[in-house]
């Protein structure tokens, strides 16, 4: 039997549009917002060159952002980063008070279906797919973040059920 996915859409308000544009942290902006967060580790692993981590935020135990961080094994900084951060938000790391990571401001906002995100084999097969719908749209960011010669990336996908947040 076929279980039955309904298309969802995101809010259409200021507060998440300024949620999905911002350069600040979305996870302290998630928190602000007066629910639980929590960060669900789904992976970490090496691809190739590259060591990435896939996390979901939760906010009061409902998944409303998956990521994949990724860096090449060279950037000993973001790499021993993201092998210690467990299940620590990553924004922790990056916006700290004291950091010296840096957002280049060239981020990437786009919508998305399942099918652009087969690089990420384990968000689509194991949390994606089998709670959507192949046509679902979902907001994306992608960011670039600096710190001396090295550099980072994070893809953010935004779901539906931020909404929550909004009503």
């Amino acid at each position: 039997m076929v279980q039955f996915k309904p298309l969802l859409g995101y809010p259409k308000h200021s507060e998440f549009e300024e949620l999905l544009s911002s350069c600040g942290s979305m996870t302290k902006q998630l928190e602000e917002k007066g629910h639980h967060l929590s960060v669900t580790l789904l992976s970490e692993a090496y691809h190739e060159e590259y060591f990435r981590r896939y996390t979901i935020l939760n906010l009061d135990n409902i998944p409303v952002v998956v990521a994949c961080s990724q860096t090449d094994i060279k950037n000993q900084y973001f790499h021993s980063l993201l092998k210690n951060a467990s299940t620590t938000p990553i924004g922790k790391f990056l916006f700290a008070k004291d950091s010296k990571v840096k957002r280049e401001s060239d981020m990437a906002i786009e919508l998305v279906t399942i099918n652009d995100l087969q690089d990420y084999p384990i968000l689509t097969a194991n949390l994606l797919s089998h709670k959507y719908q192949q046509s679902q749209q979902f907001w994306q960011r992608k960011s670039l973040f600096t710190y001396n010669s090295e550099s980072f990336e994070l893809i953010e996908i935004l779901l539906p059920e931020l909404d929550l947040l909004f009503q």
